[in-house]
């Protein structure tokens, strides 16, 4: 245990040391270069023991000194005594050394930073420093700068600056940029909270209204690390091509670490849940990797051959994850427990998690205050301290017939049987789940002031499905990244259903009462308390006998095991995949889906025979691929058309996303929007993906196959010239199959509604989707007379700063059924050509 009363007392010092430096005991001038000397010192140590008088026998001795006989030491000897002062020193000494905020100098990157309003403009060159996060047609990018220009002056510095930018280019590891933006500190965020996550990690400075430029020359920083990024950015591509969204994301966060995609409400499920330790690559989710190898090649090989494959595997999936510092420090911990739970040693176990810990901090010694770290070295303890009690309890949960744990946990179960692969996939799972959550939840309540109540109903209903999420996603992701794609779609379509389940899980869960409790007062002596309890009560009962079945010989018929279970979960996972692609098939049926994307406007339209097109996209990509992956079939990576009334950023943004993500046959708008320049990104988007781009005026018409066709409406050929012509040349079409219309007028205004009127354009349509989300500068009375639709549907946003609907657009509506997106949510209207289906989110009618 020595190791751990050393790795303790240096954490120890590393706390004592931000505390003297917030105190102000120390400063920059304190000697720290030399903290290395206090742990070289270490070794010398146990001469102490010999230069130190021995201890008297109090008692007669069994064997005399004569015959070489020594008295034990009572307590810690003078050699750990030492010990643990050169370590608390060294502790203190490293931190002074690289203290959160260092005293800069003009070598660095952040002595250039100034105040907010102060904020200079300047130009930094270096290369990009990060795997590049992409939310909502934004790209956060960090910059490791080499060289500074401020006022024509040259400065050769080192740091790195964040900054944002579009998207319309993107930005990966190593590649050499210039950036020019105002330089100041980051953002500081609630208690300067967010300033010190950035500082923990390097970053002390931000350039606002950045802009971004790719230099010619090699790629810079770590050879490692760009092959790394560069297969795990083919990774990501896969996985968005072949995955509908919110599973993509869902995919990108558990088998890449990419956790950017995710939307915010779908993120919050799982927060509320309990249940974001499987999205977050941290020690709780490298915790369930290593259960489910363990499971599986435990059964597939014998627990003692199988401790290197289960390593094997948690390293390659470190690596597909990008082999970043927090999953590399998540993937050591990680190893560290699968080893002492295989070994039966939970000593060992806790003293590898010190060592480890310790390793980590004397590289960088602020990684001490890092929530992934803490949340990690949590999960890891957990996993070694509370697997064997909770195997024991499963077993008695869930007695077995002829049975026995399973591998992985024989050696804490106290039982070396054997019992089936699913079985014993789902227990250990359980099992490894449960011991990493129990393990975390006080520091999670600690940290994030709340505590799901039912966050181990929620992780007992998903882990059953992580296995094919983390086993069969990362295989389709590989396969997909590194060869042809149709093996990788097959493996991905299996994790999809893993995926499915998950997010309905987490969805229904989070909607019970109480589902998540904020937590008051729940402070640092709370929190020790806490841990003091559930130690104390662990180490009263866990006196476990594993050292007798370190080295028992387990015989297993690998063959019969692997073929078996396998066929079975293959066979079952290719039956639920065809009966949900059964289920999707076209019905027949004309559907249109007007999209709940917020304060803007986006509509799918399926044609009964399975074409679709989509209108519009919102502003925000990640709404929009949310939206689709509802209404669209997993497995349906194509969109026939894209139509762009506008270039609005609510109605064109939303679209930058679709080519990367889908297969696009053509795309339609206008020569108006495509001859302004708000909308380049978006043409050059497409021209990117070779997207075919037509222009479409009054009088066109696009056949859209099994008898649907969009009639176009306006604007007319020359367009339209006079107030808010971007608006007043929108794209409007009307949706015509059978006895069924539907009249699409993007935002068009009263000024395009009276040249309509006045043309005696063909208006009168089944539906109605409101002008410009229902503004007061548009859906006249005299155009709605025209239309007399049965339904309106006005496409807003809540708590919209427009006002949006106007109460005048709504009163010239009235006497008709009004959806509103904001209200009702997504609204689906679906038609055979004479009778007409309304279902909307949050309501459901038929007519």
């Amino acid at each position: 245990m020595t190791l751990l009363y050393l790795a303790l007392a240096y954490l120890a010092g590393i706390a004592l040391g931000q505390a003297a430096w917030n105190m102000g005991l120390i400063a920059c001038a304190f000697p720290s270069r030399w903290w290395a000397l206090f742990l070289l010192a270490l070794p010398v140590t146990p001469l102490l023991n010999r230069l130190l008088p021995e201890p008297q026998a109090s008692a007669p001795l069994r064997w005399p000194r004569s015959a070489g006989f020594r008295p034990p030491r009572r307590g810690l000897s003078p050699a750990l005594w030492a010990g643990i002062v050169l370590c608390l020193a060294g502790g203190f000494w490293r931190y002074a050394a690289q203290p959160l905020y260092p005293c800069l100098t003009p070598a660095d990157l952040g002595y250039w930073n100034a105040p907010d309003d102060e904020a200079r403009e300047v130009v930094v060159e270096g290369y990009v420093w990060s795997y590049p996060s992409v939310r909502d047609a934004v790209q956060q990018v960090d910059i490791a700068a080499q060289r500074l220009w401020l006022d024509g002056d040259a400065h050769d510095v080192s740091g790195v600056a964040r900054l944002t930018t579009r998207t319309a280019a993107t930005y990966r590891y190593g590649q050499p940029v210039r950036a020019r933006g105002f330089l100041a500190a980051p953002y500081a965020g609630e208690d300067g909270a967010y300033r010190d996550y950035l500082a923990r990690r390097g970053v002390r400075s931000q350039l606002a209204r950045a802009s971004v430029e790719a230099l010619d020359g090699p790629p810079r920083g770590m050879r490692l690390l760009r092959a790394l990024y560069s297969l795990r950015a083919r990774g990501e591509a896969a996985v968005n091509r072949l995955l509908p969204e919110p599973y993509a994301a869902l995919a990108n966060g558990m088998l890449l670490g990419i956790e950017a995609g995710i939307p915010n409400e779908v993120m919050d499920r799982f927060n509320a849940t309990g249940t974001s330790h499987v999205i977050v690559i941290s020690g709780s989710n490298v915790a369930l990797i290593a259960g489910v190898l363990a499971g599986l090649f435990g059964r597939v090989m014998g627990r003692r051959r199988a401790l290197i494959p289960v390593l094997a595997g948690i390293a390659a999936y470190a690596l597909l994850v990008g082999g970043d510092m927090a999953v590399l420090r998540a993937a050591l911990m990680g190893g560290l427990a699968v080893t002492a739970v295989w070994l039966g040693r939970r000593n060992t176990g806790l003293i590898s998690l010190a060592a480890a810990a310790w390793l980590l901090t004397v590289v960088n010694p602020l990684t001490l205050w890092d929530v992934g770290f803490q949340l990690s070295a949590g999960a890891t303890a957990g996993l070694i301290l509370f697997t064997g009690p909770l195997a024991r309890l499963m077993e008695r949960l869930w007695p077995s017939a002829p049975g026995g744990a399973s591998p992985f946990l024989a050696a804490s179960a106290g039982d070396t049987g054997k019992r089936g692969v699913l079985r014993g996939l789902v227990e250990d799972g359980v099992v490894v789940s449960a011991a990493a959550s129990l393990a975390v939840m006080p520091l999670i309540a600690h940290i994030f002031g709340r505590v799901s109540l039912i966050g181990l109903l929620a992780n007992l209903l998903i882990v059953p499905v992580q296995p094919l999420i983390t086993v069969w996603g990362s295989a389709g992701v590989l396969a997909a990244a590194l060869g042809p794609t149709l093996p990788g779609q097959a493996l991905l379509w299996i994790a999809w259903l893993g995926l499915f389940w998950t997010e309905r899980i987490v969805t229904w869960t989070a909607a019970l009462p109480f589902a998540s409790v904020e937590v008051a007062h729940y402070g640092t002596g709370a929190l020790l308390a806490t841990y003091a309890a559930l130690f104390g009560i662990h180490w009263r009962r866990a006196i476990v006998q594993w050292a007798a079945r370190i080295f028992g010989v387990q015989t297993w018929n690998w063959r019969a095991a692997l073929a078996q279970p396998v066929l079975l979960v293959v066979a079952g996972a290719a039956a639920v995949l065809v009966w949900a692609a059964a289920v999707a098939q076209p019905d027949g049926r004309l559907h249109v889906y007007f999209l709940d994307v917020g304060q803007g406007d986006a509509i799918l339209i399926e044609t009964p025979g399975g074409n679709q097109a989509l209108i519009d996209g919102g502003i925000s990509p990640q709404t929009l691929l949310a939206e689709l992956g509802a209404v669209m079939p997993f497995w349906d990576r194509s969109l026939d058309l894209v139509l762009l009334t506008h270039p609005d950023g609510d109605h064109m943004i939303g679209q930058m996303a679709l080519p990367s993500r889908f297969t696009i046959g053509g795309a339609v708008s206008t020569a108006a929007c495509l001859g302004n320049e708000a909308s380049a990104d978006w043409r050059a988007t497409l021209d990117a993906a070779a997207v075919p781009v037509h222009e479409q005026a009054a009088g066109g018409w696009i056949d859209l196959g099994d008898g649907v066709a969009l009639w176009v409406i306006g604007p007319d050929p020359g367009g339209y010239i006079g107030p808010d012509p971007e608006n007043e040349n929108s794209l409007v079409l009307k949706l015509v199959y059978g006895d069924f219309s539907a009249l699409l007028t993007g935002d068009a205004g009263l000024a395009s509604e009276a040249d309509w009127l006045a043309q005696g354009a063909p208006l009168a349509s089944t539906v109605l989707k409101a002008g410009h989300h229902g503004s007061k500068t548009s859906t006249g009375g005299a155009f709605v007379q025209a239309v007399d639709p049965q339904i309106a549907v006005i496409q807003v946003g809540g708590d919209n700063r427009y006002g949006h609907p106007h109460a005048e657009a709504l009163e010239n509506l009235g006497g008709r059924r009004v959806l509103r997106t904001d209200r009702h949510g997504r609204v689906h209207i679906s038609s055979d050509g004479r009778r007409m289906w309304v279902e909307t989110e949050r309501a459901e009618t038929g007519m």
